[in-house]
């Protein structure tokens, strides 16, 4: 059986739907990891929560969706559970909630998000773990020797979906670990392109940026890449949350 993992969506239900073809995913047979940012910054982040909870509930088995920090900021903005504190609304605002929020308009022109989507995003797991790898949406916690702790030394950590760790980035070893968070192209100078070493894989190719969406196979680490019609944003425009 193989694993799919894609990576940050931020709003881009078409690519997410090029992506899931250009994979061949078949629900019946395939693992499939959503890494985590279904949210913010594209067009239709409500169309993807709609996506990932059909992904899920067809295959419940099979399918895991990571919490990343866009939810976070989501929840916590709506009120919601979340480990985010002190910034609320406004950091949700800046970082791309207005889109999504956008995409929540209703025919009386209200913003109205479903329960069943707030309940969703709440019921995120923070990582996941298999016989191929270890999933988070941004980084292990580091320990006080300088190694890096299994996530489930600390499970409700915020650093597994906010934290930006160079030395992660440079020194980890361990258990091949698979993240997003992180666009390849601003740290690791391979943008729109898939970041590979021994024990690391970056799935973040920045599609609201780049409009390039990206999943690598396990354990094959075959790389799947679709790409939007016209990009409309700079990809080197700094825009790190």
């Amino acid at each position: 059986m193989r694993t799919l993992v894609v990576g940050d969506i931020h709003g881009k239900r078409k690519l997410l739907e090029q992506l899931l073809e250009e994979c061949d995913y078949r629900a019946d047979e395939d693992r499939l990891v959503l890494i985590g940012d279904l949210v913010d910054r594209g067009e239709d982040s409500r169309g993807v929560v709609d996506r990932a909870i059909e992904l899920r509930r067809a295959a419940p088995d099979r399918v895991v969706v990571l919490r990343g920090n866009h939810e976070d900021m989501m929840l916590a903005a709506l009120g919601a559970e979340s480990s985010e504190s002190g910034d609320g609304a406004e950091l949700w605002y800046y970082n791309g909630g207005i889109e999504t929020l956008e995409s929540y308009i209703d025919s009386d022109q209200q913003v109205n998000v479903p329960a069943q989507h707030i309940d969703f995003l709440a019921s995120l797991p923070i990582w996941h773990e298999d016989s191929e790898a270890i999933y988070v949406h941004a980084s292990l916690v580091e320990d006080l020797n300088g190694g890096f702790l299994h996530p489930s030394e600390t499970p409700d950590d915020p650093e597994l979906f906010w934290a930006r760790n160079r030395r992660f980035f440079s020194e980890y070893k361990g258990k091949t670990v698979v993240f997003g968070h992180t666009i390849t192209g601003m740290i690791f100078g391979e943008f729109e392109h898939v970041w590979m070493r021994d024990h690391l894989i970056g799935v973040d190719t920045g599609a609201y940026l780049t409009g390039v969406l990206s999943a690598v196979e396990l354990p094959s680490r075959r790389v799947y890449s679709v790409r939007q019609a016209q990009r409309t944003t700079d990809p080197r425009r700094r825009l790190w949350r």
